[in-house]
Formats: C-alpha cells, structure tokens, sequence
C-alpha cells in the first residue's frame, strides 16, 4: 500500500482530482451552477462524469503500474537469492547425497487417543488442556533421521562461505538455521556420517526456498 501511495501522490491525478471535485460541485450546487452561463451549463454533467472517468483511468493505471513495479522488483530479489545462494547450495548435495528415514511413535488411532488422555489427564487449565489433548490426536509424532550416504559430512562449511559471500542475499530464517545447525555441531557431537536435526531443518529449508524461489522467478 505504501508503494501504491507514493506512485499517488507523485502522479499529476491530483490535478483531475480537484477538477472533478469542481465539475461535482458546478453540477450539484444550485447557486454555483448560476455562475456558469446559461449555454454551457447543459454540458456540465458531460464534463463531469468524463472527467470522473478518465481520473478513475488514471488512478487504475497508476495501482497497476506499481503493482506490476513491484512484482517485478520481487522476481529480481528471487533471481539473486536462488543465483546467489539456494541453487549452489543445492548443488553441494549432488555430490554428498544425504539419505532420511522416518518413523512413526504413534501410528495408530489408539496410539494417539492414550497420548491424548495423558495430555488430559497431566496438565493443567481448562483450555489449554483441551487444545493440546486435541492435537495429540491427529499427531502421529513422526520422528525423522539423516545421514550422510557417501560424499562427505554434512556440507555446513560450504553453506557458510556461500553465507558469507552473499550476506545480501541471505534471508533471517536461513542466517538462524544455519547458526542453529553450526551450534548443534557443538552440542550434539555428531559422529563422521550423522547429521544432526538442526543441519536437517537447515537442509529441509534449502530444499524447500529453492522450489519456491524457482517458480517464483519463473512467474510471468
């Protein structure tokens, strides 16, 4: 809305704005009407709604025209962030390939009914209670591991410099996973092949923003 505003108030429409405000005011006002004399007066509806039309032309164009600014100035952020950034970090996991295996704690309907009762049952507050009792039954508590299949370890370091190279280009949520995933090195104490559950929400981001960032900069 900010972009369209400025695109407004620096567009000449003002001008069409106050002439149409005047042919309203010539048209609807009987002593005002009086001062324009008496063979013109008969055109001033004319003039009024063509000038109405015409503003409300000029204000259509002017919405789209930003718009269209905007989008495009989208498209370009796009380009640069998956150039830049998520494409050849991609990349690195063609030649270090990272296999997952999921499993799930309650798969079962009464799995999740017992998780449900027990949510019931040790908390407290009304509310609340109801509101995590309900979730626990559509969670089917889905567990997820990662390893790295051959190549190499994770490849954080690459992802790093890619960082470092291109801080412009490098969104808040990428910058707190990959400090996430830097940190977990330090806490979790993965052995050569594992990878740890912050390197893969880090990984699963990648994945995802690359999609996103491709159909996005595509887009006509």
């Amino acid at each position: 809305m900010k972009d369209i505003w400025d695109s407004l108030k620096g567009s000449p429409i003002w001008m069409f704005v106050a002439a149409a405000i005047v042919a309203l005011l010539l048209w609807q006002n009987k002593t005002l009407n009086t001062a324009v004399p008496a063979d013109y007066r008969a055109y001033i509806p004319l003039v009024a709604v063509a000038i109405m039309v015409f503003m409300l032309a000029r204000i259509a164009g002017t919405i789209a025209s930003s718009a269209s600014s905007r989008r495009e100035r989208r498209r370009e952020l796009a380009r640069m962030r998956l150039t830049k950034l998520y494409r050849p970090m991609l990349t690195l996991f063609n030649e270090q390939h990272m296999t997952t295996c999921s499993s799930s704690l309650a798969p079962y309907v009464k799995d999740r009914v017992r998780n449900a009762w027990k949510a019931l049952r040790r908390r407290r507050g009304g509310l609340q209670k109801m509101l995590i009792a309900w979730q626990a039954l559509g969670d089917r508590q889905i567990s997820t591991s990662a390893e790295m299949e051959y190549g190499s370890t994770f490849p954080l370091s690459q992802i790093k410099t890619l960082v470092r190279a291109s801080p412009d280009c490098a969104d808040g949520k990428l910058l707190n996973l990959v400090r996430q995933a830097d940190r977990s090195h330090y806490e979790d104490h993965p052995q050569y092949c594992e990878v740890t559950d912050a390197e893969y929400a880090l990984a699963e981001h990648i994945f995802a923003e690359h999609e996103r960032l491709s159909a996005l900069s595509e887009r006509w």
